[in-house]
């Protein structure tokens, strides 16, 4: 009979653990999956931020046309951001308003080109050559 009692005052609180162990991995489990980035697949328009804090643009210059074209990129003060430029032809990377950031393309080297905006206000990155803009930059 003792037993019986100490059976019957077990199950109870055993069934209240495995609930709440249930209920913490579910609630973690959706935590996880909200907070998982299922916005992989980014619009051209705005640049993903890594893992410290960058923000990473890709943009090609071939055949006379940029690819993606017109990107327009927000940025904060204070964040990097990372153009990493590609051309078929060799040219001067120029960047309006922070001409210490500006750099040289070929074809056989592409540029990882890394500006951080110290004021408000819209930027671009054009090649001086071509006379083409690979990207507008509007800092916030």
């Amino acid at each position: 009979m003792v037993f019986a009692l100490r059976a019957a005052a077990i199950r109870p609180s055993l069934g209240r653990m495995v609930r709440r162990v249930l209920a913490t991995t579910l609630i973690a489990l959706a935590a996880a999956g909200c907070s998982s980035g299922g916005d992989d697949q980014a619009a051209p328009t705005s640049a993903p931020p890594t893992s410290a804090g960058a923000s990473i643009v890709d943009v090609a210059y071939r055949n006379g046309q940029v690819d993606p074209a017109n990107l327009v990129v927000p940025g904060k003060v204070g964040q990097p951001l990372q153009v990493n430029v590609t051309s078929d032809r060799a040219d001067d990377i120029v960047v309006d308003a922070y001409p210490d950031a500006n750099a040289d393309v070929a074809p056989a080297e592409p540029e990882d080109l890394d500006v951080t905006p110290t004021r408000t206000g819209t930027f671009t990155i054009r090649l001086a050559g071509a006379n083409v803009t690979l990207v507008t930059v509007e800092v916030s």
